[in-house]
């Protein structure tokens, strides 16, 4: 039973080091399964575009359809009384460059099945600028605070410009942006983390954008359009495909196999023990013996010259 015991405490301890080294690279290296959800609307995400003192906001509106192509931007066709979207201002402290911003945050479409699309329409300041563009954030669940107050907003739109990304409008483009949605899952109860994917194609104003107000050498138009790309998305959940409990358990055969070793080793050594106390009681039993038969021997050797001594003692005699 010893060799058996012997070679399963191998197998167990073989089986456990593998299981464990599974363990820690599925940790690593996490299984990702992919879910397409299909939606009729998204909720009203937030657009926060970062204007600052050398861009000129100019008109706002909803499209629906296939007819992307932006209205004239003569100043003449622009009237502010038209504009279908909505939007606000905030001001925070940016912790990026450690002062003052103001965004101005406009609600994103949400029709997707009437491919609604949001029209933003801007004038930058070219004199002071060796390179014209705005930025902008995209905010995923701005509808929970467009009520809230103006300092929540502050707060939740710094902390957002600090860990989400930046994107950026060229002047002088007419930027088609499409929005892709990503919730990620590490397969526990924790919550949900969402990432935007966006993929944004550009054209030019050649033909269609006509500058009237005298300052063509000064100025350049930015024009953004923002759409969801489809009405599906991708919910990600990360697997890990060996679970603790698979190593515990191989940890658990190799203590069992290690206890039933030091059994089987403490019932061999009693068994050794038991056979060299008998071995010395044999041995000294098997002393007295000979001692036994010495005494005896040496006593008929005196009993026999004895009786030779009185013989002797008689013929003298």
């Amino acid at each position: 039973m010893g060799p058996l015991y012997l070679l399963l405490m191998v197998i167990a301890a073989v089986i456990a080091f593998y299981s464990i080294e599974s363990l820690i690279q599925s940790y690593q290296h996490k299984v990702r399964t992919v879910q397409y959800i299909s939606v009729d609307e998204y909720r009203t995400i937030g657009i926060a575009v970062f204007p600052q003192d050398f861009a000129r906001f100019d008109h706002c509106e909803f499209i629906y359809g296939d007819d992307l192509a932006p209205k004239n931007m003569n100043s003449s066709h622009i009237n502010p009384a038209n504009q279908t979207c909505q939007y606000s201002f905030v001001t925070f402290h940016s912790k990026l460059v450690n002062t003052n911003r103001t965004a101005m945050i406009f609600h994103g479409p949400t029709m997707v099945k009437q491919k609604q699309s949001l029209g933003l329409h801007f004038t930058i300041n070219t004199t002071t600028r060796q390179f014209s563009a705005m930025e902008y954030l995209l905010l995923e669940d701005w509808y929970s605070k467009m009520h809230a107050s103006h300092e929540k907003k502050a707060d939740y739109l710094a902390e957002m410009e600090y860990a989400m990304p930046l994107y950026t409008v060229p002047a002088g483009f007419r930027s088609w942006i499409k929005i892709s949605y990503l919730i990620r899952n590490d397969g526990t109860d924790s919550k949900n983390l969402s990432d935007f994917v966006t993929n944004t194609d550009f054209g030019t104003y050649t033909g269609w954008y006509n500058n009237d107000n005298g300052t063509s050498n000064n100025s350049a138009p930015v024009y953004a359009l923002f759409e969801w790309k489809s009405d599906t998305f991708e919910y990600v959940t990360e697997i890990v495909s060996t679970t603790i409990w698979s190593a515990i358990g191989s940890l658990a055969g190799v203590f069992v196999t290690l206890v039933k070793a030091g059994e089987y080793g403490e019932k061999l050594i009693r068994r050794i023990q038991r056979d060299r106390k008998k071995k010395r009681l044999r041995l000294q039993e098997l002393e007295a013996e000979r001692e036994e038969k010495v005494r005896e021997y040496h006593k008929k050797r005196l009993a026999k010259r004895l009786q030779e001594e009185s013989y002797l003692k008689d013929i003298i005699t």
